[in-house]
């Protein structure tokens, strides 16, 4: 901060311009102009500070200026308004005398004169007439008050907003938690059916359905908007377009795959490159009806479904409720855990293909939101890796 004492007729200007010496005579402008002092401030320089004893108040000639409170409790600063050139700061002390009630810091370079409240009180008494200033000041507080009443208001607001945010956040960890458990307890019955069932379509599609209105329940529950869950026009060119070009990408990839095993890996030994009836448990089922059939099941149903809970429930719910600057990545590895560990009871090979397509597929949702992109990805994914090349 730094006092200047040289006065210049631009600084006398700026100050007859003030909204507050508006309406007095030029020999009263003067008069205040004379017993006020240039003062500049450098960008992030404290003006004053909260509790410090006024003595004086402030004009800005040009600058701004960002009012601050402190909070204790969180020991944290609050900006509460923002002053331009033309505002004054520091009067609140000339009516009540009390200390600085928050802190002012610049967030330019500023410009200011200081006026001296012993000054403001002697030069009142000699010229009545110039007591007009102490009704614009309590103007110009009563405004501030309103403004200060603003931001308290928009605070209620968010703190609100914040706790129904925690108390669906709760909701929904519970919720993951016993679904969770519920599978792990129903592991044995699942890997029943998946040994007894033609191909995995006929367990994995009523599980999908029973975990759909599991899933129903969460987003409903929510108080979010359908868009939240990927149920928008919204990007909807763009989806279909990248899910469709860069799934194509990854189709020749999972082949490329499909060739380092069969060469690499004992186990794939022998077989085939492209395999697609490597589903079928029964040789009967090795047609082109049911393999069909699979498809049209898998892309009409199967595909859809599990898109809505993985990208657009799961991955959308903790979009929403996390805080961190990594929350989409954190959003997409976590909802991939949970859904793929929903995949365990088909193998811990299906587990980890689910959970690494997941990835794919989060990342590819995270750049639209729109879930018809990423429906179309998973089809052609799911299709290609299981049904034509056999992985």
């Amino acid at each position: 901060m730094k006092q200047n004492t040289p006065e210049s007729n631009d600084s006398y200007e700026l100050f007859a311009k003030n909204p507050l010496v508006a309406g007095l005579k030029e020999e009263q402008v003067r008069a205040l102009f004379s017993i006020s002092q240039e003062l500049t401030v450098n960008k992030g320089e404290y003006l004053m500070r909260e509790g410090d004893p006024a003595n004086e108040m402030f004009i800005i000639m040009e600058g701004s200026l960002e009012v601050i409170k402190y909070d204790i409790k969180y020991k944290q600063d609050y900006v509460i308004h923002t002053l331009h050139a033309g505002d004054s700061v520091g009067e609140l002390a000339l009516l009540d005398t009390g200390p600085r009630s928050a802190s002012v810091r610049a967030t330019t370079f500023t410009c200011l004169r200081k006026l001296y409240f012993t000054d403001i009180h002697e030069i009142t008494s000699q010229d009545t007439a110039i007591n007009s200033i102490f009704f614009k000041l309590s103007r110009n507080i009563s405004q501030r008050l309103r403004c200060t009443t603003d931001v308290a208001r928009d605070a209620l607001e968010k703190q609100v907003d914040e706790y129904k945010t925690r108390v669906a956040m709760g909701n929904f960890v519970v919720n993951v938690i016993i679904a969770l458990c519920l599978i792990a307890f129903g592991l044995d019955g699942l890997k029943y059916a998946m040994s007894i069932a033609p191909t995995s379509s006929y367990v994995t599609l009523p599980l999908t359905l029973v975990l759909l209105s599991f899933i129903y329940f969460l987003m409903k529950t929510s108080n979010l908007p359908w868009s939240a869950f990927g149920f928008t026009f919204t990007n909807l060119k763009r989806s279909v377009y990248e899910g469709i070009g860069f799934t194509c990408i990854i189709m020749v990839l999972i082949v490329g795959l499909k060739w380092v095993l069969i060469h690499y890996v004992p186990a794939y030994a022998g077989r085939s490159l492209i395999e697609p009836y490597a589903l079928f448990k029964n040789p009967a089922d090795h047609t082109i009806e049911m393999w069909l059939t699979l498809l049209a099941i898998y892309g009409l149903f199967i595909s859809p479904l599990q898109e809505l809970m993985a990208r657009g429930a799961l991955q959308g719910l903790l979009e929403q409720f996390l805080a961190s600057e990594h929350k989409v990545l954190l959003s997409i590895i976590a909802s991939n855990l949970i859904f793929s560990t929903a995949h365990l009871f088909m193998s811990s090979q299906i587990g980890v293909y689910v959970f690494v397509g997941g990835l794919y597929l989060g990342w590819l949702y995270s750049r639209t939101h729109n879930l018809v992109g990423v429906w179309v990805a998973h089809w052609l994914l799911g299709s290609w890796a299981l049904s034509v090349v056999g992985l």
